[in-house]
């Protein structure tokens, strides 16, 4: 059949030589020639980034000129505040003491308060002026540490009265409060009712200062308090040089000062935080340290020589350029091709798949869809393992020739990767899908020649459609994969489109998966064991040890479901032995009873299978001879070394193998003789057809004659009904097992099935074991 012509990569027939390259499509670049011109422009590029290294350089420096301003900012503001708390420390060791309520209170001793309060504090902590206010006014003034008559000395009343009613008022409350909570307890003490402190910047006499108010109060009560509100010492700390002095020493400012006006541009300042919002406001400024300027200018050297090194090597490198334009241009249409190319099979790789998907997307409508097939061979593993990765690199390639020449106008076949392929089709109806992917199931089925042998493979498709199912690139190619998933639960070989239950069957084994460790984790399986009999239905001679699942969301979840996704996962090592751990644990003390349980292919791929086994029995106690593992014909069919090298050296440790499902799968006896097992289980597929297909009955008479030949035990698994039973006992069957005789009990219903059982001796008592 002819291919239509059609914009994508191309490959020759199967009978033409393989090609040595492949064209992709991309926009070529203009290649300039290396001289003076370029070196022109790359040196005014570099310049250029000087200038803007430069540029922010002087950002950066002002950034941390104004991070370094607020910082100083709440440094000062602290310091201020800091200021105002000092004040009550300077006045309580005079305002909370027994005798300076006796000689103010009581009476004022003017010379002794002067001494011990006013001259005090201004030869110590430099307060410029000091006042003690009794319930009637002013009674005693000290100014810069010399005591003056009350009624000359100055007292901004409006300034400093406001504070002291305040100070009285929550004295007052701080009283009533005492004597509500201990009315019986008399006089209250000194310590009992502390000095009210209230202080804050203002200005007096329009001066900015700061004012400390304290109540005078006893300290041990053996002065008794005023009845009324007691006097109130008030002290002043103008905010000049002296106090601008103090600032220096903590904060080591710059040449601080006050003013009425705001900061110049070249000093930084703060407003005084006055007590009274209203007041006219005032400024702290100073002389900023400007950090980042000074950086800067340190820095600025070493930019300009950078600047004339990275110009000097910028015209080194391009004249050596010039000598490898053409060398570099070969090279960036190889890499161009190999960008967009998939080295094996010759398609366009996932860049090129992704790129052109977008662009595609870009002109879909309801009327102008696209299609996305997402490809995955069936059994490609399979080949891999049996002829080698060579004969599947060949087969790979030999498919891609075929998805190169599809039939299908405007189609684009890219590589997704491994054995997978997306082809992206334009469609306009869902008869027109359907066909795009029987074309391509028909393309890749056909028999190929490969190694001189002939091959043939099958593939499984899952679909999605733009707009249908979204516009969006990565999701398209997400739920298509999803589709795959279902395509190959369907029997493989067909095209699945998807439906959104698709998505939420993959999240549910997700959930299940991650249900599952934390089931694992918190102890949420179970352990239930069906008996095993002789075959006259009567005698036990073991038990399986069924792990079961009960969810606490979903209820019980049946082991096919969550075995098989616990397969998938990885996580079946870990149930495995956690199964037999237990399970060993458990019938440890059921006598000569055999425990059976089933172990997984993939817990033959890990190199320390029987390591892992040996630990168990070993921290159990549980004797090798009385457990027998069950393997599944999968095992064998691989003819994996290491699988069978794990069966040997369990069956040296004493453990007997069981192959379960007999019939089943790939049964041959090659297998049995390539491995000799103990014991053959009979799938109950035949067991249950004993009766309704002469076929059945044949097969399970031929397999217990040449079970019994090889000295191989033979159990029949799924014995429903008494005929099964009747003819598995006519044809010599050794076991029998099933919901005839017994179904999967819990540990607590096990005694009554060890009571059947045939012990050489009287069975031990069995201890229970906690797991």
């Amino acid at each position: 059949m002819e291919t239509p012509e059609r914009g994508r990569l191309t490959l020759p027939s199967r009978d033409e030589p393989a090609p040595q390259a492949m064209p992709v499509a991309v926009a070529p670049r203009r290649r300039l020639r290396a001289g003076d011109g370029m070196i022109l422009a790359v040196a005014l590029v570099i310049l250029a980034a000087v200038i803007v290294m430069g540029a922010f350089s002087l950002v950066a420096a002002e950034r941390i000129d104004a991070t370094s301003r607020e910082r100083w900012n709440s440094l000062v503001l602290d310091a201020l505040q800091r200021r105002a708390a000092f004040l009550e420390r300077d006045l309580s060791s005079f305002a909370h003491w027994d005798e300076s309520v006796l000689r103010t209170a009581y009476f004022l001793d003017v010379d002794w308060v002067h001494e011990n309060f006013g001259k005090w504090l201004y030869h110590t902590q430099r307060h410029d002026r000091s006042y003690i206010v009794l319930e009637t006014g002013p009674a005693y003034a000290s100014i810069d540490g010399t005591a003056v008559d009350v009624a000359g000395a100055p007292f901004d009343t409006a300034a400093i009265m406001p504070l002291v009613e305040g100070v009285k008022a929550a004295f007052l409350d701080q009283t009533q409060a005492l004597k509500a909570t201990a009315p019986l307890a008399g006089e209250s003490r000194g310590r009992d009712n502390p000095p009210v402190f209230r202080a804050g910047y203002l200005r007096v006499e329009g001066r900015p200062a700061l004012i400390g108010a304290i109540s005078i109060t006893p300290d041990f009560g053996r002065v008794v308090s005023p009845t009324r509100v007691p006097p109130v010492a008030v002290t002043v700390l103008f905010l000049d040089a002296s106090f601008l002095g103090d600032l220096v020493g903590e904060l080591h400012m710059a040449s601080p000062s006050i003013s009425d006006e705001p900061p110049p541009p070249d000093r930084q300042g703060v407003r005084v935080p006055f007590h009274d919002p209203q007041t006219k406001p005032a400024w702290l400024s100073w002389k900023p340290e400007n950090p980042g300027r000074a950086l800067l200018s340190t820095l600025l050297p070493a930019l300009i020589g950078t600047a004339l090194l990275l110009l000097a090597v910028a015209a080194i490198v391009l004249w050596y350029a010039r000598r490898a334009t053409q060398e570099l241009a070969e090279s960036e249409k190889l890499a161009s091709r190999l960008a967009y190319t998939d080295p094996l099979c010759g398609l366009a790789n996932r860049t090129m798949l992704m790129r052109a998907l977008g662009e595609r997307l870009r002109q879909v409508d309801p009327g102008n869809r696209l299609a996305v097939l997402f490809l995955d061979l069936d059994g490609f593993k399979d080949i891999n393992d049996t002829l080698g990765h060579h004969v599947g690199d060949l087969l790979l390639t030999e498919i891609g020739n075929r998805l190169a020449r599809l039939p299908l106008k405007d189609a684009l076949a890219s590589r997704f990767g491994g054995d997978e392929f997306v082809i992206l089709v334009p469609v306009k109806s869902d008869e027109d899908i359907a066909a795009a992917g029987a074309v391509v199931l028909e393309v890749v089925r056909q028999p190929a020649e490969i190694a001189g042998q002939t091959l043939t493979v099958s593939g499984s498709i899952g679909c999605t459609v733009a707009p249908d199912h979204g516009v969006d690139a990565i999701e398209l190619i997400r739920l298509a994969d999803i589709a795959v998933y279902r395509a190959k639960a369907e029997g493989r070989a067909n095209v699945q489109i998807f439906a959104p239950r698709m998505e939420r069957e993959v999240m549910r084994r997700r959930d299940v998966e991650l249900d599952l460790q934390r089931a694992l984790a918190e102890g949420e399986l179970t352990i239930y064991y069906q008996p095993q009999f002789a075959v006259d239905g009567e005698v036990v001679i073991g038990f399986e040890a069924l792990v079961r699942w009960v969810q606490p969301s979903r209820g019980v979840i049946a082991p096919g479901e969550f075995i098989s996704i616990a397969e998938q996962t990885g996580l079946i090592t870990e149930l495995d032995m956690w199964v037999l751990r237990n399970a060993c644990a458990q019938a440890r003390d059921w006598g000569e009873l055999k425990l059976a349980v089933n172990l997984s292919p993939v817990d033959f791929r890990s190199g320390d299978l029987d390591m892992q086994v040996k630990r168990i029995l070993d921290e159990t106690g549980f004797p090798a001879e009385r457990l027998e593992i069950e393997i599944t014909e999968n095992l064998l069919f691989g003819n994996q070394p290491e699988a069978f090298a794990s069966l040997a050296a369990l069956r040296r440790m004493g453990i007997r193998i069981a192959l379960d499902d007999f019939g089943s799968g790939y049964s041959s006896l090659g297998y049995i003789r390539r491995f000799r097992v103990d014991t053959i289980k009979i799938d109950r597929s035949f067991t249950q057809n004993i009766g309704q297909s002469d076929d059945a009955a044949a097969i399970i008479d031929c397999v217990v004659r040449l079970a019994r030949a090889l000295a191989i035990t033979v159990t029949a698994e799924g014995v429903e009904t008494r005929e099964q039973l009747r003819y598995l006992q006519s044809v010599g069957c050794h076991h029998v097992q099933g919901y005839l005789l017994a179904g999967p009990v819990p540990l607590a219903s096990i005694d009554r099935y060890l009571e059947r059982a045939t012990f050489p001796s009287p069975p031990p008592k069995r201890s229970r074991v906690t797991i």
